[in-house]
């Protein structure tokens, strides 16, 4: 979807820019304004891709609000109309880097060509950005990652000017999800964009492995226990597997994230010993009282499936906590 802002003080003209837009191949989100004031407003509050604008209009012309409008977006395609034949408007076009400028009354073919030219530009901009915030991400998670579980300093000295750490900072909760089945291995692309939509929330989002992914939040005042809730009700609403969820204690600066997903983890072995729970809070007593009640068969159980899983982590925590009840 191309976003489109058509700026022109006669509304017969904008109408009429409208029609050859809709006669062009794409998806167009078209916005309109009769002045460049009121045009400036829309391009401070929403993306826009395309502006079309005439240059002569009351309160702020054409030539102001592209020099305006490119502070704002260095990247903005503009295309100018005007019914003045002037050189000099021609020449400030171009010093502000202009993409075509076009005299009225605008020939259906000069139209097409002028915006086919554009849109292939915004949309290989679109595809560099697409790019480059995938590369982004893509480094994010590896860095992340890397440091969750083993918490060594070089790894964030490795990532210097690579990745934005300062992002890091604003984190101040974070919920582990777990599935029963490799959920996140064949889960649709937009799982986690779906859930942002749900809970309306900003949150980021890192898979872990096809069973476990993290997710890490901004709102330091907030009951994250609700949030958890939620997320299960909306998983269990659209998905058919089963999901249990750790939620961390509230915690500030990215140093201690080994600390709080080694906390989650130890939270979300609650599941082995009482099934029928899918919210594990950061509550530690509570964990450690209820894994002190879990009877012997139950241990016993989960000990021969650690066996069978060759799973020798959850074998030794297993093994312990069976050795501390009788010691």
């Amino acid at each position: 979807m191309i976003q489109v802002l058509i700026v022109d003080d006669e509304k017969l003209e904008r109408e009429g820019i409208k029609y050859l837009l809709a006669m062009e191949e794409g998806e167009w989100n078209i916005r309109e304004a009769s002045n460049g004031r009121d045009a400036l407003q829309i391009l401070k509050s929403e993306e826009t891709d395309l502006l079309l604008t005439d240059i002569k209009m009351p309160h702020m012309d054409g030539l102001e609000l592209t020099s305006k409008a490119k502070e704002l977006n260095p990247g903005l395609q503009v295309v100018f109309f005007s019914g003045y034949s002037d050189f000099t408007f021609a020449q400030e076009a171009i010093r502000y880097g202009v993409t075509e400028y076009m005299l009225k009354p605008v020939e259906p073919e000069s139209f097409h060509k002028t915006i086919n030219q554009t849109k292939k530009n915004i949309l290989k901009k679109k595809d560099k950005e697409t790019r480059e915030q995938k590369e982004q991400d893509f480094l994010q998670e590896y860095f992340l990652e890397s440091y969750l579980y083993t918490g060594k300093k070089d790894i964030l000295e490795k990532s210097e000017g690579m990745i934005n750490l300062e992002k890091w900072k604003c984190w101040h909760c974070a919920i582990l999800i777990e599935s029963d089945m490799a959920f996140f291995d064949t889960a649709e692309e937009n799982f986690s964009t779906e859930l942002q939509k749900e809970l309306r929330r900003v949150f980021f989002y890192l898979n872990l492995n096809n069973r476990q992914s993290l997710l890490l939040f901004q709102d330091n005042y907030c009951d994250y226990s609700l949030v958890a809730n939620h997320i299960y009700m909306f998983l269990k609403r659209n998905y058919k597997e089963s999901f249990y969820l750790a939620v961390s204690k509230k915690f500030e600066g990215y140093e201690c994230l080994t600390e709080i997903m080694s906390q989650l983890e130890q939270q979300m072995e609650e599941k082995f010993y009482h099934p029928e729970k899918h919210i594990y809070s950061n509550d530690e007593a509570h964990l450690n009282m209820e894994v002190k009640e879990v009877q012997d068969s139950r241990l016993l159980q989960l000990i021969s499936e650690d066996v069978s899983r060759k799973d020798i982590r959850q074998l030794r925590k297993h093994y312990q906590c069976l050795k501390e009840k009788y010691s």
